[in-house]
Order: C-alpha cells, then sequence, then structure tokens
C-alpha cells in the first residue's frame, strides 16, 4: 500500500503540520510532515503617501511585513547608504527628527526574505520651514534721477507671500514704484519647496525714496525679512597698487571709489605697526590713528581715482591704512585695511611693494 500523500497546486493555506497514522497490530504509529510555503515578501507603512512636518518635528514611521521566511526590514534614503531598525514584534519602527529642509524626501523600508523581489513601502517626506530670505545686495547705490532695483530671492515650503517696506510703511505701488515676482523654481517631486525672485523698482529717485527697505516673506510656518538700504553714498573705496615704489620715507597711495554723485572729500587714516607684528596671529596693540582730510575732484564718476603720498614715515617699517569717501548723500562705508611697507635695510624689505588686505 502506498501512503504517499502528494499536494498540487501549492497554495499559501496549504502551510501547516500533515499527520500520517498507521494502525497495526502493534498500535497506531504516527508520523508527522511540514509544509512551509515559502511566498515573496509584502510590507505597509504607517504613515504612508506624502507626509508634511515642520523643521523640529519629531515623527514615527511603521512598516509591517508579511512573507515566507519572514522578511528581513531595512530603512534607506535614496542617495543615502545609511539604514535603521528597531525590532518590535512584527514590525519595524523609525523615529525620525526632521533638522532642516534638507530631510525632505523619500523614506523607504525595504523588506527581504531572499524569495522573489523584496518589497518597498514608506513615505515622502515634505518639510515645512520658514522663509529664506536673501537679499541680493545689502546696499544699493543709487543717485537722484536713476532708476534703482532692489532685488531678494525667497526659499520657502509651503510658498510665501512677500511683502515691500520703506521705513517700516508699506509701500504703496505707482508709476514709480513698481513690483515684479517670479517663481523661478518650481516646487517638484524631487524638490520638495519653491524658489522665487522678487524685484521693487523705483523709477526717477528721489530723497524721499532713500533709506532702508524690508523685503518681508510670510508663510503658515512663519516669518523672515531680508533689510536692503537705498542710498547715494559711496561705495567703499577699493586701494590699487601704485607704479610708485616706496622710499624709507614716503609711500604713495592710490585708491578708486564708485559714487554716483561727485565725491566732495576724503579720510585717510594711517597707523604704523609695531615690528615683529606682522602677521594677524601675533598682532600687538597698533600706534593710534593718525587722521588726514584729503579734498574729492569733484569728477563726475562714476569711478574716482584719487591718489595721496605719506610723508614722514619711518623707514623700514609696516604700516595700516583706511580711507572713506563723502558727498551730498554722507560718508561710504570704511574701505579694507591695508597695509604697506616702506623701504629700507630691514628683514622688513621683503615686503616692499606688497598689500596685506584684512576685514
Amino acid at each position: 500500500m502506498n501512503g504517499s500523500l502528494q499536494v498540487a497546486n501549492v497554495k499559501l493555506e496549504d502551510t501547516g503540520e500533515y499527520i500520517c497514522q498507521i494502525a497495526g497490530e502493534s498500535g497506531l504509529a504516527i508520523q508527522r510532515h511540514a509544509i512551509e510555503v515559502q511566498y515573496p515578501p509584502s510590507v505597509i507603512s504607517y504613515p504612508s503617501g506624502e507626509v508634511a512636518m515642520k523643521v523640529g518635528a519629531i515623527f514615527e514611521i511603521v512598516c509591517e511585513a508579511r512573507g515566507v521566511p519572514f522578511p528581513i526590514i531595512t530603512w534607506r534614503r535614496p542617495g543615502d547608504n545609511a539604514s535603521d531598525s528597531d525590532h518590535v514584534e512584527s514590525r519595524r519602527r523609525l523615529l525620525v527628527e526632521v533638522t532642516s529642509r534638507k530631510d525632505a524626501g523619500a523614506i523607504e523600508c525595504v523588506a527581504d526574505n531572499g524569495f522573489g523581489s523584496p518589497a518597498v513601502a514608506g513615505i515622502h517626506l515634505t518639510v515645512q520651514f520658514v522663509p529664506e530670505v536673501k537679499a541680493e545686495a545689502n546696499v544699493v547705490h543709487t543717485k537722484i534721477g536713476f532708476r534703482a532695483t532692489l532685488e531678494c530671492t525667497v526659499t520657502a515650503e509651503p510658498s510665501a507671500v512677500v511683502h515691500w517696506f520703506h521705513h517700516t510703511a508699506p509701500i504703496l505701488f505707482d508709476n514709480r514704484r513698481a513690483r515684479q515676482d517670479t517663481v523661478t523654481a518650481s516646487r517638484t517631486s524631487e524638490q520638495l519647496h519653491t524658489v522665487s525672485r522678487h524685484l521693487l523698482i523705483v523709477h526717477n529717485v528721489q530723497d524721499i525714496d532713500l533709506g532702508m527697505y524690508e523685503c518681508k516673506a510670510e508663510n503658515k510656518v512663519g516669518v523672515k525679512s531680508a533689510i536692503i538700504e537705498l542710498t547715494g553714498r559711496p561705495m567703499p573705496s577699493v586701494f590699487k597698487p601704485s607704479p610708485i615704489a616706496s622710499s624709507p620715507m614716503t609711500h604713495n597711495l592710490i585708491w578708486q571709489t564708485e559714487s554716483l554723485s561727485p565725491v566732495a572729500e576724503y579720510k585717510l587714516r594711517f597707523r604704523q605697526v609695531p615690528t615683529g607684528n606682522v602677521t594677524p596671529n601675533s598682532r600687538l596693540p597698533p600706534s593710534d590713528w593718525t587722521e588726514l582730510t584729503i579734498p574729492g575732484e569733484f569728477s563726475n564718476g562714476p569711478i574716482h581715482t584719487t591718489g595721496y603720498v605719506l610723508r614722514g614715515l619711518s623707514p623700514a617699517s609696516v604700516y595700516e591704512v583706511v580711507v572713506s569717501g563723502r558727498n551730498r548723500y554722507g560718508w561710504s562705508d570704511i574701505s579694507r585695511v591695508v597695509r604697506f611697507a616702506t623701504a629700507g635695510e630691514s628683514k622688513l624689505a621683503q615686503f616692499k611693494h606688497l598689500f596685506f588686505y584684512f576685514s
């Protein structure tokens, strides 16, 4: 007698223990067999789909997997090799802390049991954040009668509403003042935020138009601003190398100043740097500044080139110098600090003609 059992067209429900009983003269004989039907993994995540969270939020993703053998779950972000898992019964949990908008994107759990293809589930994380506002230029230089353009760029999720203010008062737009708003990067499945460009254009600039402007962006997460100054003041002067070599007691300075209005005068300040104090890491307290007032040439510009010869200097010495210019709208910001060396028989002679810039 053939007591074999054949199971055709195996299905999932065929998994289990099978018992074969044989009754004989010596009694009942029992033999047990088991069938484990292997099947590919499947997985479900909670939550799933698109999930929106603010910066600073902490939330949990849970993945429940099925399959025989029981699948192993790993976590992944596209482009990120890091994985993490926390086994709780038949679940896998991932705790996610949203630290910045860069955390946006897919977070996936992958279930794999070596049978068939791995199963994938997860979320697409959208990070909501306070708008980021950046001014194209913090200071915009202009002149009465000119056209001035102030610009700011706003990055936000969700999209932000942008308002312009002048001296804290909302701007009323008219024929002389206009705005332009352009979305430069729309929200996509790859970039989960928008980038927009905002222009404030002032035609025929008048004295009342000068001052501080605010580009303010607001969404449901928060408010952020950038401050832009519209001014007629000169731009900071920039020192240029002089073709005339220094002597032991003199040094020829040349600087350029960009100003749309004539420059009335300059303030030139210089001081000697103590010996052995050439590098910033070993700086000692330098001497007090000596200030000189130098008349401007009242040229039309906008680039004004000025020269001056410092006399009565110490040979083989290092000096620092700064300059600022004034026109009808006020004084420019002070230039960057420049260092120069006078000629002389000294170890400092190697610094002849060299400029050292410090903020």
